[in-house]
């Protein structure tokens, strides 16, 4: 390797430097070699099984390179805003070729081979390239890269995204290429799936969070309480997929037997209920108004007995109209109890994060219960005899609306349809069964195969395993409401968010003063002023950014904007003709703090500090 590589990537990518340097046994027993053309260039030759192939022309790989790039041009628009992935970077042709026809247009390298890249890194200087134009460079040096790297790119960029593979490499690396084709294709689905979750949700997180405070300060945090009730004991978590009708008999079991104790999530609950089955406890997280339709039947029959154990970022209205026992859990997305809670004796406030899924947040719930092993049931995550949830549940339409876009496998190892959004879910129940170390048993006929989780029908499960009563009734009873936070820390707390907030108000009142004076600048082209300005602007937003309330409240109600906006910033900070780029800024900085000030004027910031303020005061003066 160069050393000017090794300089460059112990600088930016030094994870990458080191599994290169971890493999260098492997790479030198590489059948990738370097070979003269005709016309005293250099190409790569490979071995693939019984065939030679050559990463690039044998005879004139610089006129083969102006030609990829020439068929590029043809099928795709490339300008300032398009990024470009190059897949497969063989000794670079091609990406010289690009960056002298589209200089000012974004690219990122990947090679799917170390062997390659390391024949590329000993050839061609990194720094020769564009390096501020250059987003991402990574290797397929472990299961993780293809990922790493799709994230980078996402965060870093919001253009259009072109692949530009090297065509050889379709070939040559064949499996890998189509891998990382889909795996792009799943996480530009992703992206815009969270993106538009954000959106929906953003609001609604801090207003929620808002109005529930008053019952997560008045009601028993489910994950402080003394664990040894659940300790190493089997839970059944319930979810509302097709397969749960096919459970019902084997559920009344286990419920008078008392073999395991069973937790409803989400639009379960109604389909127990339909069916005579009153679960140990319900779970929901849910931020939308929409939720409270899932216990309609509940409230409307009287049940009051059954424990709700709600995130605190859930649907105000579902606690309001719940007059049962209650029990929270902190949930990452909530910026207030985060912002003012504290154990007495000054432990962290342990919290559960946020999922696709109320099933995926109650998996980690009963993991940090200590249960010692959870039994799946009705977890499809894909659809099943054309339905998508169980009988009993009135609210939703049971039949597939969404577009049913990709196959997998189902616990049998055939192959059936799910959606983007189930097989999300499916990712990150995966990545919580793997990195919380749980035993899990998937008991949902005809659902995803779900890795980690070991596929055993309910019959087998209770003979072989629930063989015995664990459940006696009192469990929750027992888990009474507690002084555990911090009064005096919540006093200071809500003091300092009150001048927070008075500092808040300020300091939008001048960034809104100082970007009108900026655009008036650069409307008579004065860049000089309008830099000196800007700078100024730029103080004061900094000063926003540190701001308690601008953090826990304002910033998180408008989080998407304010994210694409940082993002924006960024790549315009690129840009050398200064009077363009204090343009480019105030277009996109006003909009986004526009949004602030419409918050602020129409007295919703004031609400939400005299609703905080009313709860923590009643809470501290309580004995």
């Amino acid at each position: 390797m160069l050393a000017d590589n090794i300089v460059f990537l112990k600088k930016n990518y030094p994870t990458l430097y080191e599994a290169l340097k971890n493999d260098e046994d492997k790479i030198k027993k590489s059948s990738i070699v370097l070979e003269d053309t005709k016309n005293n260039y250099k190409t790569l030759k490979m071995t693939k099984g019984d065939k030679t192939l050559y990463l690039h022309s044998k005879y004139d790989p610089i006129r083969e390179a102006e030609s990829i790039i020439d068929k590029l041009e043809e099928r795709e628009e490339i300008d300032t805003n398009s990024h470009v992935i190059f897949y497969g970077l063989g000794l670079g042709y091609h990406i010289d070729a690009f960056v002298r026809r589209f200089p000012d247009t974004t690219f990122s390298l990947y090679e799917p081979s170390e062997e390659v890249f390391e024949i590329f890194l000993n050839y061609k200087k990194l720094k020769d390239l564009p390096i501020k134009k250059m987003i991402a460079v990574q290797c397929e040096v472990n299961t993780e890269a293809m990922d790493d790297f799709f994230n980078t790119v996402l965060i870093n960029t919001d253009k259009k995204t072109i692949i530009m593979d090297l065509p050889i490499y379709q070939n040559a690396f064949e499996e890998q290429y189509t891998q990382f084709s889909n795996r792009f294709m799943e996480a530009i689905k992703s992206k815009r799936s969270l993106l538009n979750t954000n959106y929906s949700f953003q609001n609604r997180w801090i207003l929620n969070s808002v109005n529930n405070f008053d019952k997560v300060l008045n009601t028993p945090n489910i994950l402080m309480q003394d664990k040894n009730n659940f300790k190493n004991k089997t839970a059944i978590l319930v979810s509302a997929g097709p397969s749960l009708d096919y459970e019902i008999e084997n559920l009344h079991t286990i419920k008078e037997k008392g073999l395991a104790y069973i937790f409803s999530v989400g639009s379960a609950i109604n389909t127990l209920l339909y069916n005579d089955i009153l679960p140990d406890a319900m779970c929901t997280y849910d931020p939308k108004e929409e939720n409270r339709t899932v216990f309609k039947k509940v409230n409307e029959m009287k049940i009051n007995t059954i424990p709700m154990l709600f995130g605190s970022s859930v649907g105000y209205e579902v606690l309001k109209d719940y007059t049962g026992p209650q029990y929270h859990m902190i949930t990452s997305q909530d910026t207030v109890s985060n912002y003012f809670l504290k154990e007495k004796d000054g432990k962290e406030i342990d919290k559960v994060n946020d999922a696709p899924s109320i099933a995926v947040v109650t998996l980690e719930l009963l993991s940090k219960l200590e249960f010692s092993t959870i039994i799946l049931v009705g977890q499809n995550l894909a659809y099943k005899d054309e339905k998508n949830y169980a009988k009993g549940i009135d609210y939703h339409q049971n039949d597939i609306e969404e577009i049913k876009e990709q196959k997998i496998k189902d616990v049998l190892g055939n192959e059936i349809l799910t959606s983007v959004s189930f097989n999300d879910m499916r990712k990150q129940m995966e990545f919580y069964i793997k990195s919380l170390n749980i035993s899990v048993i998937n008991t949902t006929v005809g659902g995803a195969q779900i890795e980690g989780a070991k596929f055993i029908p309910m019959d087998n499960v209770i003979n072989d395993i629930l063989q015995h009563k664990i459940v006696q009734g009192d469990e929750f009873k027992s888990l009474m409401q507690s002084d555990l936070y911090d009064k005096e820390y919540l006093q200071s707390k809500i003091n300092l968010l009150d001048d927070e907030f008075t500092d808040y108000v300020g300091l939008l009142s001048k960034i809104k003063q100082h970007i009108l004076k900026v655009r008036e600048l650069l409307d008579i082209s004065n860049t000089k002023q309008a830099g000196i300005m800007y700078e100024r602007l730029d103080s004061y937003i900094v000063k926003l950014e540190a701001n308690d309330f601008f953090n826990v409240i304002a910033m998180p109600m408008n989080r998407v904007q304010y994210e694409i906006l940082s993002n924006d910033v960024q790549r315009i900070k690129r840009e050398k003709n200064e009077l363009k780029r204090l343009k480019r800024l105030i277009k996109h900085i006003k909009p986004v703090f526009d949004l602030l000030y419409i918050d602020n004027n129409n007295n919703l910031n004031q609400n939400i500090m005299k609703v905080l303020s009313n709860n923590i005061n009643n809470f501290v003066e309580t004995k």
